[in-house]
């Protein structure tokens, strides 16, 4: 009921920002150099949407088209895998959700008719009672295996480790599959029985991710802001799943190839990632293990697949200290940082080895940072020199582009929202200031269950000139859209004339071309 009410505000709220912002725009008298606004904005926004409708298009294809027939092939060839096996992170979850999550993954398990072992890596003894309750409680399966595996708490990159390395010594045949997933996911109905054919009637599938859903515990904001990021997460995976490749493979819950999970190269990328930054130095992954396993099947040309019609749900809710903003921003910290450290050595493969679509995506992973913000700084540097009205007119497009986005985000994944436009809009420009911010501070890392973070040796030297060249690299962006759109070099044409009156020169009869000596 509470979220019904706050649907029906934010409804309000959006009807009536988006009347008065349009009426005003239409209503306000238009300024000399209007033309100039809508130049800027028209030439950021062709190459921004032209890309966005590719995304859409793209995904319409795989959704629409190519994934039933997938779907329809590998259900019509596949003949049963000979073992499963599930690597299950689980620190400190809360005991609800741990019992939710071992309850879907068993039930999966069994529903599949494939022998599966699962391999719990847990933290305490109250974890290892909560799984025997569970396995008594499902019956005992015969055709389900549970292990338990304390692990170290150092971190997700060593349990995963220890984890693989279990199952690796069980000596798995060539036809299996082993699932890495979270402790606080929980799978939907027939989850594994609707991926694994795709591997049986496949063999150069390497690595597969699932469409994610979210029960989030938290405010109409809150919810809402992770069903937008997965709305359009959905569509992203869609279009780039057309190139039999991700980027991403989710660490929700992700399904591989149990020869390439097990494999020394896919286990030392995961524990023991890193990579060198000429400023940084050595720079070794604390998060982002699911960028470490999508890095590994990706430089080793493995093919990748989304299935949109599984779905698995995480168990959200924003972390400490619990308020929207400083704690989306901690997550957008973590997971930009990730993207941004991972991105660097993929583009460095090559568009030969990637294909172009791949590798111009990750491309524009980097240069999407500086579009988002083009936009937002030509209008404040317009609205400076030349009127306030191009604010107005500034919203009004963003109005209207962020709502034509929510209703493509929602037409794939089924649900739409009043505030998506507004969180939208919120995700892009913060968004877009986060990564310009992290661009330049790739060495710091949190992980926000584990209380765990890494800044790396000399902290504040390392910080100091981050600071400086984000700093810098932010003064060149204004200066190069201040002069792009001629306000910075009016300005100070401008500002040299002013000087030059102030030292006793006039430019005779109203020209700017000569300087004449005042008469003493």
């Amino acid at each position: 009921m509470r979220d019904v009410q706050a649907s029906l505000r934010w409804w309000a709220i959006y009807t009536s920002v988006t009347v008065a912002v349009w009426y005003m725009a239409l209503s306000m008298p238009r300024p000399a150099s209007s033309e100039l606004f809508f130049t800027t904005i028209g030439i950021v926004a062709s190459w921004r949407y032209a890309w966005w409708t590719i995304h859409q298009v793209r995904s319409r294809i795989f959704l629409k088209r190519v994934f039933p027939r997938l779907r329809a092939a590998a259900e019509r060839n596949a003949t049963p895998l000979q073992h499963l096996y599930a690597v299950v992170l689980s620190y400190n979850i809360d005991e609800d959700v741990f019992v939710k999550c071992y309850t879907s993954l068993i039930d999966a398990a069994v529903q599949s008719g494939v022998p599966t072992t699962i391999v719990a890596s847990i933290t305490t003894d109250r974890d290892r009672r909560l799984l025997y309750r569970v396995y008594t409680a499902a019956g005992c399966p015969d055709s389900v295996e549970i292990v338990a595996q304390f692990q170290k708490g150092d971190g997700k990159r060593s349990a995963i480790g220890e984890g693989l390395r279990v199952v690796a010594r069980d000596a798995p045949p060539d036809r299996s599959v082993t699932i890495l997933m979270d402790g606080d996911t929980v799978l939907g109905d027939g989850a594994i029985a609707r991926v694994l054919p795709f591997f049986a009637a496949d063999p150069g599938l390497a690595a597969a991710t699932t469409n994610n859903d979210a029960i989030v515990q938290g405010t109409y904001l809150t919810k809402n802001w992770y069903i937008l990021r997965l709305a359009q997460r959905h569509t992203l995976m869609a279009s780039m799943a057309l190139s039999k490749t991700l980027l991403v493979l989710t660490g929700r819950c992700s399904f591989f190839r149990t020869d390439i999970a097990t494999s020394r190269e896919f286990i030392a990328q995961v524990e023991d990632d890193r990579i060198w930054h000429w400023r940084l130095g050595e720079i070794k992954f604390l998060t982002g293990d699911d960028k470490s396993t999508w890095f590994h099947v990706l430089k080793t040309r493995g093919k990748m697949l989304y299935v949109p019609d599984v779905v698995t749900y995480g168990l959200e809710e924003l972390p400490p200290p619990g308020r929207f903003f400083p704690a989306s921003t901690k997550l957008m910290h973590r997971w930009f940082g990730n993207m941004l450290r991972a991105n660097g050595r993929a583009i460095a493969l090559g568009a030969p080895r990637l294909g172009f679509f791949v590798w111009w995506a990750l491309v524009d992973q980097r240069v999407s940072i500086w579009s988002s913000l083009a936009g937002p700084v030509a209008t404040v540097l317009l609205a400076i020199f030349l009127s306030p009205v191009f604010i107005v007119y500034y919203f009004a497009w963003a109005i209207f582009t962020r709502t034509v986005m929510s209703l493509a985000a929602a037409s794939n994944y089924g649900r739409i929202s009043p505030i998506w436009p507004f969180l939208m809009y919120y995700n892009q420009i913060w968004g877009a200031m986060m990564k310009s911010k992290l661009l330049f501070h790739l060495d710091r890392q949190s992980w926000t269950r584990q209380s765990i973070q890494r800044d790396g040796s000399g902290r504040a030297a390392k910080a100091l000139s981050g600071t400086l060249l984000h700093a810098a690299a932010l003064s060149v962006f204004i200066v190069g859209i201040g002069l792009f759109t001629g306000q910075l070099s009016a300005a100070s044409e401008a500002a040299r004339f002013d000087a030059l009156r102030a030292l006793g020169f006039h430019a005779p009869n109203g020209a700017t071309g000569s300087i004449t000596r005042l008469a003493e």
